[in-house]
């Protein structure tokens, strides 16, 4: 659930994607696909509308019994909402972390190398 692009700068190729958060599955396939407001989707989860309005703003994220809730509202999987809580959370942390990795000491180098 990600769109990709490259952008070439300074003869290295940077992937940019833009990730599918949670909030917007919860906007497209729910609030507007299933014409659901924000309140009756906090009531049938048993949360307030204030929670919900964080998710869909990403500035909540997704636990893990959240995902037990929205799995079992919306008859889905918690492994799928806290797969892309955790893609969202991984792309932060590559984000934030982006110029210190290259500080640190490898103790051990693949010949693949991650990203």
């Amino acid at each position: 659930m990600s769109s990709e692009r490259l952008t070439f700068t300074s003869n290295r190729i940077e992937m940019r994607t833009h990730l599918t958060t949670p909030g917007d599955v919860l906007k497209n396939k729910v609030l507007k696909g299933m014409n659901v407001t924000q309140e009756q989707l906090a009531n049938a989860l048993g949360v307030s509308r204030i929670s919900v309005n964080q998710i869909l703003n990403s500035r909540r994220s997704i636990t893990a019994e959240m995902a037990v809730r929205l799995a079992y509202v919306l008859d889905t999987s918690a492994e799928m909402w806290l797969n892309l809580q955790a893609q969202i959370d991984l792309a932060e942390a590559k984000r934030e972390l982006s110029s210190e990795l290259p500080k640190l000491e490898r103790l051990r180098s693949s010949k693949i190398t991650q990203q």
